[in-house]
């Protein structure tokens, strides 16, 4: 996994919060913030990615020792075409407030099809999304479970990345993404195999973009129908 966000943020609580993205400003300052923290949390190129911490601190609302944190695992393992995921977004609570009516929305991308969401979340235009609350010093654990087609390349890395926001009409909380490796059904992989930089930062940027699309679409596009 890769982290690719961090930023301030509103915590929410006693309430829904306002309507997703009413400013569009947010946006790009999200998508901005994203892409500065993406850069020096790639993994090591010896080293298998694997999952860390996305990490809220400071801001509006936020002390130091009041922080929420969101991580993104899929598999261990490269999958082989055919095989099932299972993504984990844990959003966890380490302040003494709870968090009500936030946001999390993961991107999704092709060629992973989607077969199963839990804790009543929906999946549009390939991304899916949940009402989070957490309890004080509490977590919550969000699972969808995706299928690698079997007609999948041999070798492609597919990044799916995951946002929070605390509060919905700022910018996002935090980010993080998780890129899978499609095994070779002859071959067995390196799991040391070298890491293109470049392309998973270029992939984890299309997500967090597609997920920031997703959230201004479902503000304004109902809105322009009416």
């Amino acid at each position: 996994m890769t982290l690719v966000a961090c930023g301030a943020g509103r915590r929410v609580a006693g309430g829904r919060g306002g309507g997703l993205g009413r400013r569009s400003g947010w946006a790009l300052a999200g998508l901005a913030a994203a892409a500065l923290c993406a850069a020096p949390a790639v993994a090591d190129e010896d080293e298998p990615e694997r999952g860390l911490p996305g990490v809220l601190s400071g801001g509006e609302g936020l002390a130091d020792t009041d922080l929420v944190g969101l991580t993104l695992f899929g598999v261990d393992q490269p999958p082989l075409p055919g095989e099932e995921v299972v993504y984990r977004a844990t959003v966890a609570n380490g302040g003494g407030t709870p968090v009500e009516g936030a946001l999390l929305a993961q991107h999704l991308p092709d060629p992973l099809e989607v077969l199963e969401i839990d804790q009543g979340g929906l999946v549009e235009e390939g991304v899916a999304n949940w009402r989070v609350d957490v309890p004080e010093d509490g977590e919550a654990v969000y699972t969808v479970r995706v299928r690698v087609p079997e007609n999948a390349e041999a070798g492609a890395r597919v990044v799916s990345t995951a946002c929070l926001l605390l509060d919905r009409d700022a910018e996002p909380s935090a980010c993080a993404s998780d890129t899978l490796l499609v095994a070779d059904r002859t071959v067995l992989s390196r799991a040391g195999e070298l890491v293109d930089c470049d392309g998973v930062l270029r992939a984890v940027g299309v997500g967090v973009l597609m997920v920031l699309v997703w959230l201004l679409w479902r503000q304004w596009g109902p809105a322009r129908k009416a």
